[in-house]
């Protein structure tokens, strides 16, 4: 006689942040629970974004059409935070640095409470009265590969902002920029002045992220600290 498997009927349901598609998910299991702490304890960035990727492309309904790959950053860190929260537990326990005094508490966080606000108001950049650039989020593939754009050279700057441009609109028609030639999205971002530029730049800079206030008195000292916590590392 064959043994049961357990779990086949728990799912959960999610919105993904950028789409506000709703997802159903299930917990994911000692398999794969197994293969997160292996790429973790390695210490290997792709590891590490190989295993989480995997692990929500098996946890997520395979009727959902989502390609995790090619999920905004923020999106895919909160989909993980709370396909994780349902499978080992709905709290973190996180050591934070006391602000005063130098010394650690520890600190409980409820993931349940973590959520991302997105504004669909700002993807239009004005750059002249008569241009506009349509934005998106670069997907977490791209962010990847181009590494940490707004703090790295400025050829992945370049990158990243090339990436995150939907198409140009003129006075006259808007441009997919799928439909462009090579270089030709360079060209029109090289033509522009560095107010300009800043401006598109700035879209990345001001992305959602996950973050989470959090407040605690030191166990140390006792006095009262605030911190915002951001990105999905901080979390656990």
């Amino acid at each position: 006689m064959a043994l049961p498997k357990v779990n086949e009927v728990l799912k959960f349901t999610l919105t993904v942040p950028s789409t506000k598609q709703t997802v159903r998910y299930r917990p994911y299991l000692v398999k794969e629970e197994k293969i997160l702490l292996q790429a973790f304890e390695s210490e290997d960035t792709q590891a590490r974004i190989d295993a989480m990727c995997d692990t929500l492309e098996a946890c997520i309904e395979q009727d959902s059409g989502i390609k995790v790959r090619e999920l905004a950053t923020f999106d895919l860190e909160y989909m993980f935070l709370k396909v994780r929260s349902k499978s080992v537990g709905e709290s973190s326990d996180i050591i934070i640095k006391c602000m005063h005094c130098g010394d650690t508490t520890p600190v409980s966080v409820d993931l349940e409470e973590v959520s991302i606000e997105v504004d669909d108001s700002s993807f239009i950049v004005d750059i002249t009265d008569s241009i506009k650039v349509e934005m998106m989020y670069p997907t977490f593939e791209r962010v990847m590969k181009e590494g940490d754009a707004l703090g790295d050279s400025i050829d992945s700057v370049m990158g990243m902002i090339v990436a995150s441009i939907k198409a140009v609109h003129t006075s006259d028609e808007r441009i997919e920029t799928s439909s462009l030639g090579g270089g030709e999205l360079e060209e029109f971002l090289d033509s522009m002045t560095a107010d300009q530029l800043k401006k598109i730049s700035n879209f990345l800079e001001e992305m959602p992220s996950l973050k989470h206030d959090v407040k605690f008195d030191c166990d140390h000292c006792g006095k009262p600290n605030e911190l915002t916590l951001k990105g999905l590392s901080d979390f656990f």
